[in-house]
């Protein structure tokens, strides 16, 4: 009776963890964690890795088992990891607060989180698929991720408004005191976790026997291409969406608003259907909406960028929501006895995964976070150019004082400014211009630009070149304007 009692005090446990958990790991994605990067001076690359950094985290899992052995108890494991994981983003707000903005220390916290979690969420994996019947999983995890989502609802509305604050020092505080309060709060259901051991449980498996079920070796071929495809486009989608549109953080705020309330509806119908038409027809559906989804991001332009983010969340809700439910599903399905052999060769495949999904985006994102306005001076390198006394030479633009352009290489200037024409003419009618890195505002450049006006100037500057090389004149640029002497 006891035992009953405690595994439904456990399922209700469960749903109320998940519910403070949601309050960190809102802030460990999404806007926020692009947010808090930024605040932290993080480069790309360390954007991208971070951003994967707790998917990684996974592949520790597979040595859960060694951990119990050494500390006695499956219950002492999730207990100290939980807890470790979730204080050490306490660390945040003393950092904030005392003006420590190094990409080191957002770094180290998440590093530190990624170590520790994934013995906590082994545990609560391998516990959860013994005492969740399988006749019930549907409508259970359906149910808390009904609450998970509204959770999410207030967590991103709330950090959507507080990154809104025109104080960015009092904003981060409020972010940071906000995850670090619901961490405390997430730690402490994981500890009143009932946690079963037995014989079993305390002995090394294997994971090698998870990979001879030929069902689980196929469900973790989809799981790794898709977690792969996932943590990749996370923080692209994030990137392109505050940086290069420039769309504003409580609009993102209210779009993963209304991506949370959908999804929280949608989890209570998906848990029926699941339960009565089986997971891999909802997988199915899920894919089918998650690549509409990426084509939103293809289609999206200055001019229709709200109604586009609009239906990305729509979509999302759609999509990621079937997907989520069914890959938690289909993982229990398919798994067999020991769990815990299947929990870390997912842990493992799905970590893998995470980790070259970081590498790869960082390595891309070094690449789209250089602004376009230096890729256009850069054009010019191929310019033979000299200073007034033509005491100096260079290969493009002097960024002092004026820069000297003659003969051959006017031509050649035309050609350039001829290309930019033609690029610019498939811009949007209002479209922003990534410059240069400003240390005062700890952002790149952003410079709002008209169609018309930008194809305007361009046709200037060739009719500029045409004179001048038609009368033998020197073109002479400084900072402001170009013009024939």
């Amino acid at each position: 009776m006891d035992r009953e009692h405690s595994i439904e005090n456990t399922k209700k446990y469960a749903i109320l963890e998940v519910m403070f958990f949601n309050g960190y790991s809102v802030g460990m994605q999404s806007f926020v964690l692009l947010s808090l990067a930024i605040y932290f001076n993080m480069s790309s690359f360390f954007i991208s890795i971070v951003s994967s950094l707790p998917t990684a985290g996974y592949l520790l899992q597979i040595f859960t088992k060694r951990v119990n052995i050494l500390l006695g108890s499956r219950k002492k494991t999730m207990v100290i990891a939980a807890t470790v994981s979730r204080l050490v983003i306490c660390v945040m707000p003393f950092a904030v607060f005392f003006d420590i903005r190094r990409q080191e220390v957002y770094f180290a916290v998440m590093f530190i989180y990624a170590l520790v979690s994934p013995f906590s969420n082994n545990v609560w994996t391998a516990v959860m698929t013994k005492i969740v019947d399988k006749k019930e999983r549907g409508k259970y995890f359906g149910k808390r991720n009904l609450f998970s989502s509204l959770s999410t609802v207030v967590y991103t509305l709330f950090y959507g408004y507080v990154l809104s604050m025109p104080d960015r020092k009092n904003a981060m505080l409020i972010l940071t005191i906000a995850m670090s309060l619901s961490a405390i709060g997430s730690a402490i259901f994981m500890c009143l976790h009932y946690v079963p051991d037995s014989e079993s449980d305390m002995k090394k498996v294997s994971i090698k026997t998870a990979f001879k079920n030929k069902n689980f070796v196929i469900y973790l071929k989809f799981a790794s291409v898709w977690l792969f495809t996932w943590e990749f486009l996370k923080p692209m989608t994030e990137y392109y969406r505050i940086k290069v549109l420039g769309v504003n953080t409580m609009f993102i705020s209210q779009m993963g608003v209304l991506t949370a309330i959908l999804s929280s509806i949608l989890y209570l119908v998906y848990g029926k259907l699941s339960d009565k038409y089986g997971n891999k027809t909802m997988l199915r559906m899920g894919i089918f909406f998650t690549t509409y989804y990426v084509l939103t991001y293809f289609s999206m332009t200055q001019d229709n960028k709200m109604s586009m983010l609009f239906a990305a969340a729509v979509i999302d809700a759609i999509g990621f929501t079937a997907i989520t439910l069914s890959l938690l599903n289909l993982m229990m399905e398919v798994s067999g006895e020991p769990a815990d052999a299947y929990v870390g060769a997912y842990a493992m495949v799905s970590g893998l995964s995470a980790i070259l999904a970081g590498l790869f985006g960082g390595i891309l994102g070094k690449f789209i976070n250089n602004g376009v306005i230096s890729y256009m001076f850069d054009s010019f390198k191929w310019l033979k150019t000299f200073n007034k006394l033509r005491t100096r030479r260079n290969k493009g633009l002097f960024y002092r004082g004026s820069t000297y352009i003659e003969k051959e290489n006017i031509d050649k200037i035309k050609e350039v400014v001829s290309a930019w024409t033609e690029l610019f003419c498939e811009a949007s009618e209002e479209f922003i211009l990534l410059g240069f890195f400003n240390k005062k505002l700890d952002d790149y450049e952003r410079w709002k630009c008209n169609k018309k006006q930008v194809i305007e100037s361009l046709k200037k500057l060739i009719i500029l070149c045409d004179k001048a090389r038609k009368n033998n004149k020197i073109i002479r640029c400084r900072k402001i304007t170009i013009k024939a002497q």
